[in-house]
């Protein structure tokens, strides 16, 4: 088979491009990472990215925020009602 058909095939199965389910399958790993307390910047060496701001650059264009910044806590309700914000 050749890599045209494999690509079409692909496509037609999964709904997406091989790019796309590759960069959907790094942001997953990424995500799994990031999750367990790895640092950005291993994340972004350990999935192959160049340096730490392609992959912001990625994982901010992908889900609308830095990766510092997803799993970053929420403010604690009862703080903001106390300090008036």
């Amino acid at each position: 088979m050749d890599a045209r058909t494999l690509q079409r095939r692909f496509s037609r199965e999964t709904g997406l491009s091989l790019g796309q389910w590759r960069r959907q399958a790094r942001l997953i790993a990424a995500l799994e990472k990031l999750a367990c307390g790895a640092s950005v910047l291993e994340v972004a060496l350990d999935l192959g990215y160049a340096s730490p701001s392609a992959f912001a650059t990625m994982f901010k264009r992908e889900l609308g925020v830095s990766p510092s910044s997803f799993y970053a806590p929420l403010p604690d309700e009862h703080d903001s009602v106390i300090s008036g914000g």
